[in-house]
């Protein structure tokens, strides 16, 4: 044994020149040496095996094959998706429109209770009749308005003005299109819009020459009778500029609230009024808007609409029945693709992931093998019947021909924890691990040379070697003592 120990000193100080990666696989060698009496004793009791019988050094063979990693648990078969339906409005019902077993569509009507309360909460006909005839009434002021100040400005006037104003407008858009260096399509516009500017303006100034020697004469001449001469007296009394501007103000006034009298009317009727209304009214027609939001939820509250296609599980009620809010009428399922909750022992945590591939046995059908994936794997562990399990959910594949199979069936499961086709594959007792690195003692000419390994997936029982070994090779597996 001196010897041995004097060897293995020898060996440690060349492990100062060898790689850290190696390095720690040949302590580990090491480790078993001094504690165990040596791969290099128990070599040479193997070779003595022949003569006296009393060790044996054990191998096997490198073979190549496949190997799946099982999460073994138990399923029980549930639906893809399921709802529980109920009434937001409560209130006597009057149509239930499926039974237990029906199949149903995405926005199929389900069930409904009395409306009419919900119904009277929506702005009234009388309301809207008020909005309407205020509506009217606004667009009567826009045109009493409007001719008083065509009036007062000429007909010809008031249309250039129009023109003009117009006009300009446009040449400010294309202005601000084209930017402060515009290309010459943009210049062209904007040349094109000052053209027709300037037209319309000399247009209105020659309306304003004809409307002080022309229309003020014939419209705005007062005859009055001197009183000391007893004659009529015609006599010039043009608007001033006071009146036209208090006349412009009045149909500019008129045609705002005629714009809110109309907006307010919109929002009543439940059609889309602009972000940007203002006015006086701007809070009546925000909270109409409200108010009919609230009162469309109170009516879409009476019925209870599929929210996905699937079958009706259960119906809980029938015509005449009064129920509350939030009780649960219909239940309705997705049964087009099974899938099973699943449970497995809390060892397998590290042996499900969302997407692993299930093979899926059930109890009523035991010589069929279901093939499904993981599709939901719960955070934390779940108890069940007292002990702490990790719960999932596998979805089935699709299954040719269909299979009828009632909720709740149970099954056993297997979830593929990890697959290595046409892999080199060694017991697991030949592994020496230190360091999160893998080494075997490979048997090379009677001889044990210890080798570094890359390690893949592995069982109880084999490990799959990815590098650093070929199938065919023999390693150690261990001494057994024999008599």
């Amino acid at each position: 044994m001196s010897r041995m120990k004097d060897a293995l000193s020898k060996i440690k100080n060349a492990m100062l020149r060898i790689p850290v990666r190696t390095r720690w696989v040949f302590l580990a060698a090491l480790s078993l040496l001094v504690t165990g009496g040596g791969y290099a004793y128990y070599a040479n009791r193997a070779r003595q095996a022949g003569s006296d019988g009393e060790a044996a050094l054990q191998t096997a063979v490198a073979r190549q094959g496949d190997l799946v990693i099982y999460a073994s648990g138990t399923g029980t078969l549930v639906a893809a998706d399921e709802a529980a339906l109920a009434f937001k409005t409560g209130g006597q019902v009057t149509d239930v429109r499926v039974g237990v077993g029906d199949q149903v569509k995405a926005g199929d009507l389900l069930a409904q209770v009395d409306d009419t309360d919900a119904l009277a909460e929506l702005t009234s006909v009388a309301a809207i009749a008020q909005a309407q005839e205020n509506a009217a009434a606004a667009i009567s002021d826009v045109s009493d308005a409007k001719n008083s100040l065509v009036y007062l400005i000429s007909p010809n006037v008031y249309y250039w003005e129009q023109q003009v104003a117009d006009a300009q407008a446009t040449l400010d858009q294309a202005q601000a299109e084209a930017g402060s260096t515009p290309d010459s399509d943009g210049r062209e516009k904007i040349d094109s819009a000052a053209a027709k500017l300037k037209y319309f303006q000399d247009k209105l100034a020659g309306s304003k020459i004809g409307y002080e020697k022309n229309y003020v004469p014939t419209h705005f001449t007062v005859i009055t009778r001197d009183a000391r001469t007893h004659k009529n007296v015609k006599t010039v009394q043009a608007p001033t500029e006071a009146e036209i501007a208090a006349a412009e103000a009045a149909y500019t006034v008129a045609k705002a609230t005629l714009q809110e009298a109309q907006w307010y009317l919109a929002a009543l009727s439940g059609e889309e009024i602009p972000d940007d209304a203002t006015g006086a009214n701007l809070t009546a027609l925000e909270q109409a808007q409200l108010d009919l939001k609230g009162a469309q939820n109170g009516v879409d509250g009476t019925r209870i609409i599929a929210p996905f296609s699937g079958t009706v599980m259960a119906v809980d009620t029938s015509a005449g029945n009064t129920v509350s809010s939030s009780t649960t009428i219909v239940t309705v399922a997705d049964l087009s693709q099974p899938a099973l909750e699943v449970f497995l022992d809390e060892s397998d945590w590290n042996n499900i992931r969302v997407g692993y591939e299930a093979e899926v046995t059930f109890d009523i059908l035991p010589d069929k093998t279901f093939r499904g994936k993981v599709t939901q794997v719960d955070p934390g562990l779940y108890t069940e019947s007292n002990a702490s399990v990790v719960r999932a959910l596998v979805k089935l594949d699709p299954i040719e021909g269909g299979v009828s199979l009632p909720l709740g069936t149970s099954a056993a499961v297997d979830v593929i924890g990890g697959r290595a086709r046409n892999a080199v594959l060694v017991p697991v007792q030949s592994l020496h691990e230190a360091g999160g690195e893998y080494a075997v003692f490979v048997v090379e000419n009677g001889e044990l040379k210890l080798r570094v390994v890359e390690v893949g997936i592995q069982d109880s029982l084999y490990a799959e070697i990815k590098s650093g070994l070929q199938a065919g090779e023999l390693v150690s597996t261990g001494v057994t003592e024999t008599k």
